[in-house]
């Protein structure tokens, strides 16, 4: 089985990578957040501890993540691409520990710099009516500040101030970074600072040629 795991701290640009690598590459994507959301959705009894922890505002043990993570590889057996997932040793020595020796398993180090991530996700732009998202760098609104869809006044999010930005950042410094070093063996380092179209042709010619 074919494992990418996209590394890299918030607005490095994960999400985006994820989902042009899932249909250049025909790979299924694993979000830690969306996973937890179906399993709520399906009623199962996995899903009911989950949903216990989600709505109650506590972190889902790994235990239970590995779990989720174990269900979701045997159901796509064409290959998944991990965004967010591993977010710290212990979860990154659990997921080795259930891969097959035969799967190829790569890590794309999506290296970003503070003042990056800063730039990008402050100018993140929400609308409260619709939910749908702007960046007013790359992607801004037609009309500036008003929503395309609804016409609705543009709000940032709480968390996409630079005070909350930086200490997100620090978090993953400190609990994620240390992956990079524990995955050297199967790294790809990419210049996360770079356009999205740029670092897409540069895993693109990697990962999906032809």
């Amino acid at each position: 089985m074919r494992i990418e795991i996209l590394l890299g701290p918030p607005g490095a640009g994960k999400g985006t990578m994820a989902a042009y690598l899932s249909r250049c590459a025909g790979l299924s994507v694993f979000v830690t957040g969306d996973v937890l959301r179906q399993a709520i959705s399906s009623g199962s009894e996995l899903g009911q501890r989950v949903k216990v922890d989600v709505e109650q505002g506590r972190l889902v043990d790994d235990e239970t993540i590995l779990n989720l993570v174990k269900k979701f590889l045997t159901e796509h057996s064409e290959g998944v691409i991990f965004d967010g997932f591993p977010r710290t040793l212990r979860q990154a020595e659990d997921l080795r520990a259930i891969l097959d020796p035969a799967d190829e398993l790569r890590v794309i180090h999506l290296d970003t710099s503070a003042e990056t991530v800063v730039a990008r996700l402050s100018a993140r732009r929400m609308c409260p009516q619709c939910g749908r998202i702007y960046n007013l760098r790359f992607k801004p609104p037609l009309t500036d500040e008003l929503c395309d869809e609804c016409n609705t006044r543009l709000i940032q999010r709480k968390d996409d101030t630079e005070v909350v930005i930086k200490e997100r950042y620090r978090i993953y410094l400190k609990e994620t970074a240390p992956l990079v070093g524990y995955f050297a063996d199967v790294l790809m380092k990419v210049d996360g600072n770079a356009p999205a179209d740029v670092v897409f042709r540069e895993l693109k010619e990697e990962l999906c040629p032809g």
